[in-house]
């Protein structure tokens, strides 16, 4: 048996694994997780300590990276909608390393109250996504073929603009349109604000995309967007700016989990 016929059946299982309804609420199952902090705390404090390690998560100690991780997806992105396939292993290959890095540093703080936390249910969940995206690289079931979208399927773009934008005042959570600080915030190593722009490239070339990439993604998506709603708009009702931001987030993985059980899968071009 040839890799190819190896590849082509795996991916016959994943279709057919993620078209099924109970993965989904096996999917929910790492919410259940309790974080971890090297200091003991009482279980009353885990919304404060969840808090704490998602405001200063350790991805975001490195400034340096923050225009760059604007500047290569926008590359990426504008290359694949000018060049097609001769860009996609190049997106692919970043998607899959920036869902990895998100997963283990994203989820990763170092606090003065609670010292070294780790959520292990996010950094469950981007690491499922990453896995997946990586088998993306390995198959390249994504088509990114040139060819005209329908004007409708071009609504995401403004949305997920604005996710990748993200024109927030994080100390304050107020909004803040500042040119600069639009380009070197650090919304581009951030999950949230991410994972719509990286679905609206998938949605556009639908149905010729690995679905069971696109299922999985828009899922833990939709998840992370509903749990962002309650937090913004009812724990902590003074950060609604924020929760305006993952309105993309909530939406374009709506849309994505609709259309990613919808057609069939992308030829692999090679």
């Amino acid at each position: 048996m040839n890799t190819n016929s190896v590849q082509e059946r795996v991916q016959q299982k994943l279709d057919a694994i993620t078209g099924k309804w109970w993965l989904y609420p096996l999917l929910l199952l790492p919410f259940f997780i309790p974080p971890y902090a090297s200091r003991s705390y009482d279980p009353r404090e885990t919304m404060g300590l969840m808090q704490q390690a998602l405001f200063h998560p350790l991805i975001h100690t490195f400034p340096a990276l923050m225009p760059m991780a604007k500047a290569i997806p926008a590359a990426l992105i504008a290359g694949v909608m000018a060049f097609g396939n001769r860009v996609r292993h190049a997106f692919n290959g970043y998607v899959a390393l920036l869902y990895v890095a998100l997963a283990c540093f994203q989820n990763t703080a170092l606090t003065d109250t609670y010292g070294l936390v780790i959520i292990p249910s996010n950094l469950a969940l981007f690491l499922v996504v990453a896995l997946l995206w990586m088998w993306e690289v390995v198959v390249g079931r994504n088509d990114f073929e040139l060819r005209q979208q329908p004007l409708w399927k071009w609504w995401v773009a403004p949305l997920a603009l604005l996710a990748f934008l993200a024109p927030i005042d994080a100390s304050t959570m107020s909004p803040d349109f500042n040119p600069v600080h639009l380009l070197t915030n650090e919304s581009g190593l951030t999950y949230c604000m991410m994972t719509p722009l990286i679905l609206a490239v998938m949605t556009l070339y639908h149905p010729a995309v690995n679905l069971a990439v696109l299922r999985v993604s828009s899922f833990v998506g939709m998840m992370l967007g509903a749990m962002n709603m309650l937090m913004w708009f009812v724990v902590i009702p003074s950060g609604w700016w924020m929760g305006v931001l993952h309105i993309p987030l909530l939406s374009i993985s709506i849309y994505a989990f609709v259309l990613a059980h919808l057609g069939t899968s992308g030829c692999h071009k090679g």
